[in-house]
């Protein structure tokens, strides 16, 4: 590839203001709450539905009772990954510091210290796809070198040490082992909008980068395909995020699937034989996969919150939520394409009395606003109405139950959820419009919001509301100080009061 002037985003900030900022690094990071046993029959997955602590638990993939494989004493399971010669791998936090201890449980029982300091001050990133093909090491990112940077380290399942393979300055996750386990793509994180891909040597630690550019550009690794090149999901030359297989090696990308959306994941099996990506198609995810040359398409019906591939690509897990469905665990035959739920959430509602929403298009000064509206089913108009602004601003409503928001609805309050400029999941332009215009594009695009719900006859135009959390929180403090007159009240969820402060302490 040609060379090009070249200079890391981090160079132009502190990497300790970096490294106090963790949401980038959890963004990014590969993690899963889903392992596939190697032979693809179990399923491993984390939940708190045992003693309401997070744990590990295992159940057929043809469905069964659940029970326990990975219970920690005041800790809490995050991450999980299955190797090929059946351990099960944790990450695992205590206190709720988010700072990751590994664990392993071995196919005899026993659960063992994999990489554990006793002072648990080290951070440490495992991704779903972190085992070598032949289950003797697991590759992961850690900080214990330098509390600024995330180091790639391999460790021997079996015990024996670690060993770092990539010490460099800025955070490094690990994308998955090539089919022959010589090689690790590993995706170098700088910020929200702008990612590089190494190819590290295992042998050696020799380091590649693959994916230079000049602009903010995003280069997720996903994985291998069996020809040696590798899996990304990437905005290179383009304003959404697609799929593509980039040569290594000359630098050739070859796109593999370019919807006018977003690609919001991807995995590859082992082997590099089958891919399976979902589609974030106005907030709703739908999964593709690609077998034996073959694309096909599964409609989720609601959003994808996690995906993986059995190391066979013989079938895929993934998290499932909906606007009248709490999170669901499903496993889909990549064969037949059937697809069945193989754990639920416990319900305390029936899902009739919940309510599916409305997606609209509100004019916008600066272009159409996508946005859900929910309606109570037992209402009578005029009703009042709840403005909610996500948090972010770099995220995205989607149709997924928010137990706060279903409780308004039982009593008769709207809900008014819009992606204003700032969301992902509309393209580069609409994500990038809110940079170093907070209070800018944002308001511009609330105001709008507003008065459409002022306009409505079926909602109170006296008794309108508006509530969000973080970035919610600060739209929230905007509406109120910019549009007084229009809130009969108003609840700032931890949101941004003073960005000056926000910037000096975070």
């Amino acid at each position: 590839m040609p060379a090009v002037p070249y200079r890391p985003l981090a160079d132009f900030r502190p990497r300790e203001r970096l490294a106090a900022v963790p949401h980038t690094t959890r963004r990014f990071a590969c993690r899963s709450v889903l392992a596939l046993s190697p032979d693809a029959r179990a399923l491993a997955f984390v939940s708190d539905q045992g003693s309401g602590t997070f744990e590990a638990w295992t159940a057929p993939r043809a469905g069964g009772a659940p029970s326990r494989a990975l219970s920690l004493e005041g800790g809490a399971v995050r991450s999980l990954c299955w190797t090929a010669s059946g351990e099960l791998v944790g990450a695992a936090d205590r206190g709720g510091t988010e700072l990751h201890q590994l664990y392993v449980r071995h196919p005899d029982g026993p659960v063992a210290p994999l990489s554990v300091d006793p002072q648990s001050k080290v951070q440490r990133l495992l991704s779903w796809n972190a085992a070598s093909p032949d289950g003797r090491t697991v590759a992961f990112s850690s900080n214990a070198r330098a509390t600024t940077d995330m180091d790639v380290v391999l460790a021997a399942t079996a015990g024996g040490g670690e060993r770092i393979l990539l010490a460099a300055p800025a955070w490094h996750v690990v994308g998955g082992w090539s089919p022959q386990g010589d090689a690790l793509l590993v995706m170098r994180v700088l910020d929200n909008t702008t990612q590089d891909l190494l190819v590290v040597d295992v042998a050696s630690g020799s380091a590649r980068e693959v994916t230079r550019h000049r602009d903010d550009t995003q280069h997720v690794g996903a994985g291998w395909l069996a020809d040696g090149r590798v899996l990304e999901i990437t905005d290179e030359e383009s304003e959404h995020l697609y799929l593509a297989a980039l040569d290594p090696r000359s630098g050739a990308r070859e796109r593999i699937d370019a919807p006018e959306w977003d690609i919001e994941l991807a995995a590859s099996s082992a082997d590099g034989r089958v891919q399976i990506w979902s589609v974030n198609a106005d907030g709703y995810s739908k999964l593709c996969w690609r077998r034996d040359g073959r694309v096909r398409e599964h409609d989720l019906r609601g959003v994808c919150n996690d995906l993986i591939l059995s190391s066979d690509g013989s079938h895929a897990a993934f998290v499932r939520l909906g606007a009248r469905d709490p999170w669901q665990i499903g496993v889909l035959d990549t064969r037949t394409g059937e697809a069945r739920t193989v754990v639920t959430t416990t319900r305390a509602v029936t899902p009739e009395e919940l309510v599916d929403p409305d997606l609209v298009r509100i004019p916008g000064p600066d272009g159409p606003i996508p946005c859900f509206v929910y309606r109570p089913r037992r209402a009578s108009a005029p009703m009042p109405a709840v403005l909610v602004p996500h948090g972010g601003p770099e995220g995205q409503s989607r149709p997924a139950l928010v137990p706060v928001d279903m409780a308004l609805l039982q009593r008769g309050i709207a809900l008014v959820v819009p992606n204003i400029h700032g969301s992902t999941g509309y393209g580069r332009a609409w994500q990038a419009a809110i940079h170093k215009d907070w209070g800018g594009i944002d308001l511009r695009d609330l105001r709008a919001v507003t008065e459409w719900m002022r306009a409505r006859p079926d909602f109170d135009r006296d008794r309108l509301a508006v509530y969000g959390g973080s970035y919610g929180g600060f739209a929230t403090l905007t509406c109120v100080t910019q549009l007084p007159e229009i809130w009969r009240c108003a609840v700032d969820v931890f949101g941004v009061a003073n960005l000056v402060t926000m910037l000096e302490n975070s």
